[in-house]
């Protein structure tokens, strides 16, 4: 009764908020950016809505139900729909739902190539938040499971050209370094549709498509999902656990707390170390170098 109360208020709130015919998908094109109604507005608004707002309570709650029946990744959302940032959501690993199940089955592979130039995790100093699979410029990039277009943009300095697509599931993919776009943003696609080219635009060492699969704003590693090797799914159906999907967290957390040491004349991996209270080996584990490497000047060295 909780649930069907919610339901309905929530569908309440947006139809009275925007019109009596609005959909799922049109309240989330309609809401300001960033967009978030989080559920504490429908909940504070429920007295209100019951003496001011005469709605028929079976109509819109069929209405909306029948919605979210085709575009389930709205109401997980919470209808955030925003088409100038990457993540607006704002939700920490540690807040994230448990035990989400998510419905795959509808999987196609997302280019020809299965070669893997670059995994998901640690690169140097930084973190690589997806999977890089090299192929031929113009090579077809195709959307991995049905759902709508959030963002196409550009990055000079990173993802190039790229497209990011809210699925239904209730998965989000980014296809990042294309060279040409097909798709614009609030379009629908299906799983197969093509989305675009492979390139090699923005940060890119050489063609390849830079591809990441997100939920509610937080990578993890695709392999957890997608047999590359064979361009298929590992099941047709993942449950999202903190604990498992998320087993890298300990590494971003490591990430967060690091601290750099900017190398000035005269510096040395010894002396560097002396000065931050570590060693010369584990300077090396922490920038992939070596004992004898040599420093530049105004080069970052990792400390902790």
């Amino acid at each position: 009764m909780m649930k069907l109360s919610k339901l309905f208020f929530t569908a309440s709130f947006a139809l009275t908020t925007f019109s009596l015919c609005a959909t799922a998908p049109e309240l989330a094109m309609a809401s300001p950016e960033p967009d978030t109604l989080p559920i504490e507005i429908f909940e504070s608004s429920i007295k209100t809505l019951e003496e001011n707002h005469a709605v028929d309570s079976m109509r819109v709650l069929a209405n909306y139900n029948d919605s979210l029946s085709h575009y389930p990744a709205y109401e997980l959302y919470n209808y955030s729909w925003s088409h100038d940032r990457l993540n607006p959501y704002r939700i920490k690993i540690d807040s994230l739902p448990d035990s989400v199940y998510i419905h795959c089955a509808d999987f196609v592979y997302p280019t020809k190539s299965n070669r893997i130039t670059s995994s998901f995790g640690m690169r140097r100093s930084r973190y690589h938040y997806g999977i890089d699979i090299g192929l031929q410029m113009y090579d077809t990039i195709y959307a991995s499971f049905d759902g709508r277009v959030r963002i196409v943009d550009y990055e000079r300095k990173g993802y190039g050209h790229y497209v990011v697509i809210r699925h239904n599931n209730g998965l989000e993919t980014i296809s990042a370094h294309l060279s040409r776009v097909h798709v614009k943003n609030n379009q629908e696609v299906k799983a197969g549709d093509p989305i675009g080219l492979g390139g090699n635009t923005g940060r890119s060492t050489g063609p390849h498509l830079h591809y990441e699969i997100r939920f509610l704003g937080n990578a993890f590693n695709p392999t957890k999902l997608i047999d590359f090797a064979n361009k298929t799914l590992v099941n047709d159906q993942y449950y999202i656990t903190q604990r498992e999907t998320y087993s890298h967290k300990k590494e971003l957390d490591a990430l967060a707390m690091a601290a750099y040491h900017t190398v000035r004349s005269g510096d040395t991996l010894s002396r560097i170390a002396q000065r931050h209270g570590t060693s010369v080996r584990r300077l090396c584990q922490l920038n992939g170098i070596k004992e004898t490497s040599i420093l530049r000047i105004g080069q970052r060295i990792r400390y902790r």
